[in-house]
């Protein structure tokens, strides 16, 4: 009887130390995308931006867990909390004393601790996940090459220009545009707005901050610009805004301006009052952010005047894109885990089950009962789910194929066509981090441009001026400038 009863111990024992794996809280790491039977759910500590505020955030996360159990990769996962204040400060503050989260959102604030080996690698992981890398667009794919200690899945914050779908329908020349979007056509476009639309003026930017971007969105291709730094005919690299390229592009900005096809007010036009000449239409056309701010404009289109919208593409000419231009060097926000994590595996497996059909579900419908119901035939989305933030771990819908049809889209037809062109015509940068010895002298050569960037498509300094700007702008730093990045850039 002894010696069975030993027997039995020691057999016990071997199946407990067989058994362990990285969901339990041992010591022991498995390898990346490795899934173990689980034992004893690995804690798996979170940190995210505005999440332990909000009222919905136990729920979620009690979600999140039995979805993940129900998939055999169970977690405990506990919210990290942060002091008020800036985010990315008191997260560096709180990681440099030594209180170090497994699964980290940054917003900023990442590139020093990376650099001091503090976060992990993420490319073996999103290499084996089940869903995570399928998800990802070619841009989240460079940047995470690039840089690989951070994540995320969202589409590129790319502009693209719309106009309301009566019109469209009516007005030959915007179906031009979509078949032949040249400099030329976008011109007749916004002409026939003014002429046989009754518009103000053919389209609205916002100028406030950004001077002529929203322009450029979709005119700096067609005139040559496609990335920050081009490279010249002699091999050399050029910053884009001191180029013919710009010249010209100014030059057909004025001529818009003195015709009355730009907004006369843009340089003062805030986010809110550009929008709103639009719904009242007194404006032809405004870019957004593609699918968001579209999603927005539409939903406020159809109630302001009973019409949805049409998204356009950018014109071409000697090249043909979207901006801004997208920097492929790393993610300005994202996902990172610590290097000194117990349970990476763990951690990450998070991440790949948000992005399976199971985590979507939860992630982009939100609570059940509170932000849509199911009556088992279809969700019906309520009055608060414009409530629910459906972005908390990344802003993509890519992958999200509900079970059963919605009462309504998330996102309107006319944004996610407007995200399309966005994906199809965004331009990858080409640029370089301005050393800290040039700042001063970057932001005095920045403003330069926006003073005479202004002057010229208001028709203040003739497009000659322009050459002024350029030898200003050399000799405020700009020399020394180009020559660093011809350093740099390959």
């Amino acid at each position: 009887m002894k010696k069975s009863i030993a027997t039995i111990i020691a057999l016990m024992a071997l199946v407990a130390i067989g058994v362990q794996s990285t969901w339990a809280t041992g010591t022991k790491e498995a390898a990346p995308g490795a899934v173990a039977a689980p034992s004893a759910p690995a804690t798996v500590r979170l940190v995210l931006k505005d999440l332990d505020t909000d009222p919905n955030a136990a729920q979620f996360i009690d979600l999140i867990e039995k979805g993940m159990a129900a998939a055999g990769t169970p977690v405990d996962i506990e919210i990290v909390k942060i002091p008020a204040g800036n985010y990315a400060e008191k997260l560096s503050l709180m990681i440099m004393s030594g209180d170090v989260p497994d699964l980290i959102y940054f917003q900023g604030g990442d590139e020093k601790l990376a650099a001091q080996g503090i976060l992990e690698d993420l490319r073996p992981y999103v290499a084996k996940s089940r869903y995570y890398k399928a998800l990802m667009d070619q841009h989240s794919v460079q940047r995470l090459e690039s840089f690989p200690y951070i994540t995320w899945i969202a589409p590129p914050r790319i502009r693209t220009p719309v106009v309301r779908r009566d019109w469209y329908d009516s007005l030959p020349s915007a179906k031009a545009v979509t078949a032949t979007p040249t400099v030329d056509t976008w011109y007749a476009l916004f002409k026939d707005l003014v002429a046989k639309k009754g518009t103000a003026y053919g389209i609205s930017i916002t100028g406030a901050t950004n001077g002529v971007e929203e322009l450029d969105a979709i005119f700096d291709a067609a005139f040559g610009i496609t990335s920050t730094w081009l490279k010249g005919s002699d091999g050399k690299w050029i910053y884009s805004r001191v180029t013919p390229f710009e010249k010209a592009k100014l030059e057909f900005y004025a001529k818009l301006y003195k015709e009355g096809l730009l907004d006369p007010e843009y340089l003062t036009k805030k986010w809110d009052s550009k929008e709103q000449v639009f719904y009242e239409g007194k404006a032809g056309i405004i870019p957004g952010v593609s699918p968001g701010s579209v999603d927005v404009y539409v939903n406020k289109m159809m109630k302001a005047q009973g019409t949805d919208l049409v998204a356009l593409p950018p014109a071409k000419g000697i090249a043909q894109g979207f901006t801004p231009f997208v920097d492929v060097t790393k993610e300005s926000r994202g996902w990172a885990i610590a290097s000194t994590s117990k349970v990476k595996t763990a951690a990450f497996a998070v991440l790949d089950f948000i992005w399976s059909p199971a985590g979507l579900k939860i992630a982009k419908l939100g609570m059940p009962g509170l932000h849509y119901t199911d009556d088992g035939a279809k969700y019906t989305l309520t009055d608060k789910y414009s409530e629910w933030y459906n972005g908390w771990f990344g802003d993509s819908f890519n992958g999200f194929n509900p079970d059963k049809p919605l009462s309504r889209p998330i996102v309107t037809p006319a944004a996610t066509a407007a995200g399309d062109l966005a994906k199809k015509y965004m331009l990858a940068d080409k640029t370089i981090l301005i050393p800290e010895q040039y700042i001063t002298n970057w932001d005095a050569m920045t403003n330069l441009y926006k003073e005479y960037c202004a002057d010229i498509v208001t028709g203040k300094k003739p497009v000659s001026a322009f050459d002024e700007f350029v030898d200003k702008w050399n000799k405020a730093g700009g020399t020394d400038v180009t020559k660093y990045a011809n350093t740099i850039l390959k």
